[in-house]
């Protein structure tokens, strides 16, 4: 099950990307040489002992098992055989492990020539994997499993080594589910959705995000789930959110070697009978984590992978929304057990509360949602779930799956969602334990960021301002941060000069009037429109001079007000430094000014507060001498 209780220990690491790197488990079509050529030379076998790891499981402090690794202690360089093949050089080596259901690999110091290339199969020459070129080269590399307790690794090269350009540290073990089945594939419970019956119809950009992942933490191996996420510059940086509990305890070189599977669904709504092809990447980095269990914190995990997802994976990077108001329907898009991808769906609304407590709270840190019947099951989740985002009613990730105990055989039982607005920066303001550094690098504010698939025919309006508070007669410059093939912008500027721009860049805009003004931005392509507003974006204070004073002080609400200065005096109020009221007195105004003295005059810090419909601000002001 996924119902979980945290560890309170707090550990984090974080890896820059020129430490610990491993590149992408990506493999190009092809057939090993002995597929074709007659070899006639026995493959030397290496039998690992089957010893499962003495590695203390903490029931209900981990995600669903996966599965374990040995240590692989053996110099390749010095086991395996070489042969000739048409000019070529082809190294082989069985590994076998006993009673293993399946086994992969865990590669490292990999350094391979143009055209250089390594495959795992097993001895009846299914499950092939690879080829892996050079373009796997790095520290690590983590491998799929190959079914069986035998896989065949075959290196084929056009020179014969003496020391080979790769090494092999762990091998892995698939455990078995309660059929003698390999784990994953298959064991999902038999209410679950998958995620492309008609319920997942709508969800079709959602779902490119979601990815399964096998996690390594130290000798144990889980299935967890999480999602691709879209950052404020849209630049498909692939920052990957899931589950703090997925690899608690995983070290820098554990997420090197995590695998991320892409496309692990079903082409239709039912099972099928062979696992699909794979879209795979491995290695990962810690960005940020919730610290302190689930009473302190929200569990989210944000990674970034090691290598931006191939466009043929066809990745999504989902949106997200951090205004904490309650969806109030959605789905969860997860992959239960390891299998194939799965979509739950809710049509109550989401309540806020706290982990695993049933009763309301505002405050609270988590999401609890109650999962409903639909045309093709009654989609939960399920260990291997966790991780998993859950999506607003608009299709924003809204928090991500810690546990519950909902399950096929307890339909109605409630599942808990760390929110995303409290991940964004409610644990602390240290950015390894937030979302908002990262998945806002461009300090916008936005509160809503659309998910995007980064093709062309998509685009999306942004923009922020290098500076959103000003005094009157002051100037902002704009950040057009608008994404796609776009060919016309659009800019409305409320209360600025000029009001309205048609170009792409829009300059400095003036503002000559205190208020609170909005800004528009509309971009448009052939066939698609984009608006983003962001209200009351712009605060124009009044320039109060001389600041310091003795006491007295103009202030200047700009070219034009559309207040009367008596108006505006009768709703301004003055505070000294411990909150106690004082007086002031009018000495003199104009159409757009008024100067006042606060009375009584006395050295120290005064705070002038202005309440009319137009202004409604505070504004400090230094009195150093009477």
């Amino acid at each position: 099950m996924k119902h979980f209780t945290l560890l309170l220990s707090f550990l984090i690491i974080i890896v820059s990307g020129t430490c610990l790197k491993s590149f992408a488990q990506i493999s190009i079509k092809s057939i090993p040489i002995s597929y074709n050529v007659s070899l006639t030379t026995e493959i030397p076998t290496i039998e690992i002992p089957n010893i499962i790891p003495k590695t203390t499981l903490i029931e209900e402090k981990a995600p669903v098992q996966a599965g374990y690794t040995l240590p692989f202690d053996y110099e390749l360089s010095l086991n395996g055989n070489w042969e000739n093949a048409d000019n070529l050089f082809v190294w082989r080596l069985e590994v076998f492990i006993p009673e293993a259901e399946a086994i992969n690999l865990y590669f490292n110091n990999i350094g391979l020539q143009i055209g250089e290339k390594i495959f795992l199969y097993n001895p009846h020459k299914k499950n092939t994997l690879g080829a892996f070129t050079n373009k796997n080269n790095g520290l690590f590399m983590c491998t799929d499993f190959v079914s069986g307790d035998r896989v065949i690794i075959e290196f084929n090269t056009n020179k014969r080594y003496k020391n080979l350009p790769f090494s092999i540290h762990e091998a892995g073990v698939l455990i078995a589910n309660d059929m003698r089945e390999a784990n994953g594939f298959g064991d999902a419970g038999s209410c679950e959705v998958h995620v492309n019956c008609i319920e997942g119809e709508n969800w079709q950009n959602e779902k490119g995000g979601v990815a399964r992942i096998l996690v390594k933490q130290s000798d144990l191996t889980f299935w967890c789930t999480g999602s691709l996420i879209n950052n404020t510059k849209n630049d498909g940086t692939p920052y990957f959110l899931t589950a703090n509990h997925c690899g608690d305890w995983s070290d820098s070189a554990d997420y090197a070697q995590w695998l991320f599977y892409f496309n692990f669904e079903s082409e239709n709504c039912e099972q099928p009978l062979f696992e699909p092809e794979l879209n795979t990447l491995s290695g990962a980095s810690l960005i940020a984590r919730a610290p302190n269990g689930t009473f302190h914190g929200s569990d989210f995990k944000l990674l970034r992978l090691n290598n931006n997802v191939p466009v043929n994976y066809k990745p999504y990077y989902n949106g997200w929304d951090r205004t904490g108001l309650a969806s109030p329907m959605g789905v969860t898009i997860h992959h239960p057990e390891g299998d194939l991808k799965m979509i739950s769906t809710y049509t109550t609304p989401l309540i806020s509360t706290y982990y695993n407590n049933p009763n309301e709270d505002p405050a609270g840190k988590y999401w609890m949602v109650h999962w409903t019947e639909t045309v093709s099951g009654h989609g939960v989740t399920e260990g291997g779930s966790s991780g998993s985002p859950i999506f607003s009613k608009e299709g924003y990730v809204v928090g991500a799956l810690t546990g519950g105990s909902a399950s096929c055989t307890f339909l109605n039982d409630p599942d808990y969602y760390g929110k995303f607005s409290y991940s964004w920066d409610s644990i602390g303001q240290d950015s390894i334990m937030q979302l908002k550094c990262w998945l806002d690098p461009i300090e916008s504010g936005v509160t809503k960021l659309e998910g995007t698939n980064l093709d062309s025919i998509n685009i999306f309006a942004g923009f922020s301002g290098e500076q959103t508070s000003i005094i009157v007669g002051e100037s902002v410059s704009f950040i057009n941060t608008s994404f796609g093939n776009i060919s016309g912008y659009s800019w409305y500027f409320e209360g600025g000069t000029p009001e309205n721009v048609e170009s792409k860049e829009p300059g400095s805009i003036k503002y000559y009037n205190v208020g609170e003004y909005d800004v528009r931005l509309i971009v448009s392509a052939t066939d698609k429109v984009d608006t983003l507003v962001r209200n009351d974006y712009i605060k124009v204070l009044p320039n109060i001079s001389p600041n310091p004073s003795d006491g007295k002080v103009k202030i200047s609400f700009g070219e034009w007000i559309t207040d009367d200065i008596d108006y505006i005096l009768d709703n301004t109020r003055i505070f000294n430094s411990i909150g106690k009221e004082v007086g002031f007195r009018k000495l003199a105004d104009g159409d757009n000014y008024a100067i006042i003295e606060i009375i009584p005059t006395k050295q120290g810090l005064y705070f002038i507060k202005i309440s009319t419909a137009n202004i409604n601000n505070t504004y400090r002001v230094v009195v150093v001498g009477y």
